[in-house]
């Protein structure tokens, strides 16, 4: 038994997920809530309600790489929001200012890349990527950790937590948009502790 998002769902029907919820509260469509207040529905009872209502599932594929940028300085969103302007075709660009929204944008938009801040006043980057890394959905998902904080064990801790790379603030742009462009064309890859110095400004 397969259980979607309703941000999957709308995917797979064409429509805004704020139609799918709607669906729900007039109980067209059969969902159930979880223990942390979001809501799934069955994959069975989609594709029911798709056929009754004579709506054809949307086969098209995710064309973009989902990017998120988890920092509590939106000077340094800009910044890499800016860095990958030139691809918008290629990638789609989500943000978070805190460790604790992180959490719940990840499990909303299910990214393929999460950059993310080590230090943040309400949940740091380490425990936040030992957060995605130990959950079998998300466990997948590729993370950059970086830091103004020029100091080996924060580098370590980056690796201990399962972080895929680590860079040094100011970011090296050129560098990290290469290392993105690597993990858009590797899809599973054992985890880099970014120990080497291309990983390093």
């Amino acid at each position: 038994m397969n259980f979607i998002t309703t941000s999957k769902a709308s995917k797979i029907c064409g429509v805004a997920r704020t139609t799918i919820s709607k669906w729900i509260d007039e109980g067209a469509l059969k969902a159930f809530v979880t223990p942390g207040g979001h809501r799934k529905v069955r994959e069975e009872d989609l594709m029911d309600f798709l056929e009754k209502n004579g709506i054809r599932p949307s086969a098209e594929p995710r064309a973009k790489r989902c990017i998120l940028i988890v920092d509590d300085n939106p000077d340094d969103i800009r910044l890499l929001e800016a860095a990958f302007l030139p691809a918008s075709d290629k990638y789609e660009l989500h943000s978070a200012s805190g460790g604790f929204q992180a959490i719940y944008k990840i499990g909303e938009i299910k990214p393929h890349i999460v950059i993310l801040d080590a230090v943040m006043p309400d949940m740091d980057g380490f425990k936040v990527c030992e957060s995605i890394k130990n959950n079998p959905e998300t466990r997948d998902t590729k993370i950059i950790i970086v830091t103004a904080y020029h100091h080996k064990v924060n580098e370590k801790k980056a690796c201990r937590c399962g972080a895929d790379a680590f860079f040094h603030k100011p970011i090296d742009l050129k560098r990290l948009v290469e290392k993105i462009l690597e993990f858009s064309r590797v899809a599973e890859s054992s985890p880099l502790c970014a120990s080497e110095p291309a990983y390093r400004v």
